[in-house]
């Protein structure tokens, strides 16, 4: 399993994709943040709401499918 930097061993990286599009990002279960890859540091990850709101969709987990705990 891959953790969130920024969880304190607490939250999980899970790949997921995006419902309706071919978007894969890789999520924080514990605080939602997200990555574009599996290069999972401090410095190079995003806001949930952020992404999703630049695709026009509501920040939820619903929205993910595929959903695998890597």
């Amino acid at each position: 399993m891959i953790y969130c930097p920024f969880c304190d061993g607490q939250g999980v990286i899970n790949r997921a994709t995006i419902k309706g599009t071919e978007v894969i990002l890789y999520i924080c279960d514990e605080c939602d943040t997200v990555w574009k890859d599996t290069d999972v540091t401090e410095d190079n990850c995003d806001n949930f709401e952020s992404v999703m709101s630049t695709l026009g969709r509501k920040a939820l987990w619903s929205e993910l499918t595929d959903v695998e705990r890597l």
